[in-house]
């Protein structure tokens, strides 16, 4: 299993465009859809880790500090 002490986030969600995704955060799936339309929460969250695939899959881990 990864080791959480070596995740860092990167940029948030909604910087990308026109992208089918899915988010995980905290283990649970939390948003499915087009980027654009995502809640703005969402959009401002920062990623640790994406699957590259359709939708693209972004895992969130919320107790990474920022």
């Amino acid at each position: 299993m990864e080791d959480i002490k070596k995740r860092k986030n990167y940029m948030p969600i909604g910087e990308s465009r026109l992208l089918n995704i899915k988010v995980i955060i905290d283990g649970n799936q939390m948003y499915e859809g087009m980027v654009e339309d995502a809640p703005q929460e969402i959009r401002k969250m920062k990623y640790y880790k994406i699957e590259m695939g359709n939708p693209i899959i972004y895992y969130v881990d919320t107790s990474l500090d920022e």
